[in-house]
């Protein structure tokens, strides 16, 4: 679901959203959006996943997180982010 009805936000205007809820927000291509909470099936999979991937990847130097974690990326004249989560 869209959250503003502005054609485009700042990075900035989208962390300020974040500092004031609890809901998942993601910013893409400048529109903040509120998603909605995962099913119980996808956190079944998404626990055993997590499971099966920290096993492997022990002491390996690597590591697994099973909340979403913010990837930003900046280029010269645009900035990117997005959520890694499985």
């Amino acid at each position: 679901m869209r959250l503003t009805n502005k054609n485009f936000n700042t990075y900035e205007e989208f962390e300020e959203k974040q500092q004031q809820t609890d809901e998942i927000l993601e910013y893409i291509d400048g529109i903040i959006y509120m998603s909605p909470p995962p099913s119980i099936k996808h956190q079944r999979i998404s626990s055993f996943l997590h499971g099966e991937l920290h096993q492997v990847l022990k002491n390996s130097g690597c590591e697994v997180f099973s909340a979403p974690t913010d990837v930003l990326f900046l280029s010269l004249s645009f900035c990117f982010t997005f959520s890694i989560s499985m």
